[in-house]
């Protein structure tokens, strides 16, 4: 059941990449001005409804499927290739262009009177808005991390680091809410000495390369190492304190983060990581062999979802 979770949750934030590189585009009016040179109203006149010969709007796009529509309407409409000719009344102050692909633009508001007889040239582009507004700021290499663990260590984590020219240095906390079992100690006679539960804290010291994929994704592979301390506390009250209240491992980290920019500021991340423990003392190791869920903790596959905040 938890591989399927993991699975899918990977498979969401893969969907949710795609999704950010296909976001809507925008719409712009590069260019709108009077064209001195053409005669189409002149020697193609159309009248409006008060009789008055229209003016044109000369659109040139890229692609078809783009509907254009002046706030007065449209006395007559012409498609050639890479261009829309709309005759429109005197007086058109708005025009609206829309596009399946792309956000719409919405009562723009035209730059220039227009008047009867005339030929105007509008210059119409769409544009990708996150390639043109989320991009990372360089000059913020400092951030905080706010995420959850899950899988082996399970929990709220914190984490500081600094990101320069891609280089990514990182201090990780993890507040473990997971606990053991219970784990009872007895005396040499076999009776209960104390009884314990667990749970974790765990710290992390990481080095990561930032590989950018685009403008807002990129993928970081990480190594490192974290110091895991596990703290018992009292589920049974037998009199007796005893010497399995701590227990501490040293791990080695390997991680891969992905990062989706969704501002200047913000990105969203996503780290599956592997920890290995090469170091346990003597408690660490007594419980870990009684206990698979301490194991897991200092030997282990974890899955970080957060917030990267940039400074």
């Amino acid at each position: 059941m938890k591989k399927i979770f993991v699975w899918s949750l990977l498979a969401m934030f893969l969907l949710l990449s795609q999704v950010t590189f296909a976001q809507d585009k925008d719409i712009r009016i590069t260019k709108f001005e009077r064209n001195y040179t053409s005669l189409i109203a002149s020697m193609n006149p159309v009248e409006d409804n008060a009789g008055e010969v229209c003016s044109v709007l000369r659109c040139y796009v890229r692609g078809t499927d783009y509907s254009i529509e002046p706030n007065l309407g449209v006395l007559k409409t012409e498609i050639l290739d890479g261009e829309i000719r709309l005759w429109i009344p005197r007086g058109t102050k708005r025009i609206t262009v829309r596009h399946r692909g792309a956000k719409p633009l919405v009562g723009y508001s035209l730059p220039v009177k227009i008047e009867s007889k005339t030929d105007y040239d509008v210059d119409v582009e769409m544009v990708d808005i996150v390639r043109e507004t989320i991009k990372v700021n360089r000059n913020h290499n400092v951030y905080i991390g706010l995420g959850y663990n899950i899988m082996s260590l399970s929990g709220p984590s914190l984490s500081i680091g600094a990101n320069v020219n891609h280089h990514q240095i990182e201090l990780g906390a993890v507040y473990g809410l997971n606990k053991t079992d219970d784990l009872y100690f007895y005396s040499s006679q076999g009776s209960v000495v104390a009884g314990y539960n667990y749970n974790a804290i765990r710290a992390s010291l990481s080095y990561g390369y930032e590989i950018m994929v685009s403008d807002f994704f990129s993928i970081t592979p990480m190594i490192g190492v974290a110091y895991l301390a596990c703290m018992g506390s009292n589920i049974a009250n037998t009199g007796n304190n005893s010497n399995y209240k701590n227990a501490n491992s040293i791990s080695g980290i390997g991680a891969m983060r992905f990062t989706i920019a969704v501002s200047n500021r913000f990105k969203l991340c996503l780290t599956p990581e592997y920890d290995y423990a090469f170091y346990k003392d003597d408690t660490c190791k007594l419980l870990s062999d009684n206990d698979n869920k301490m194991k897991n903790w200092h030997t282990g596959f974890n899955l970080n979802v957060g917030l990267m905040i940039f400074f």
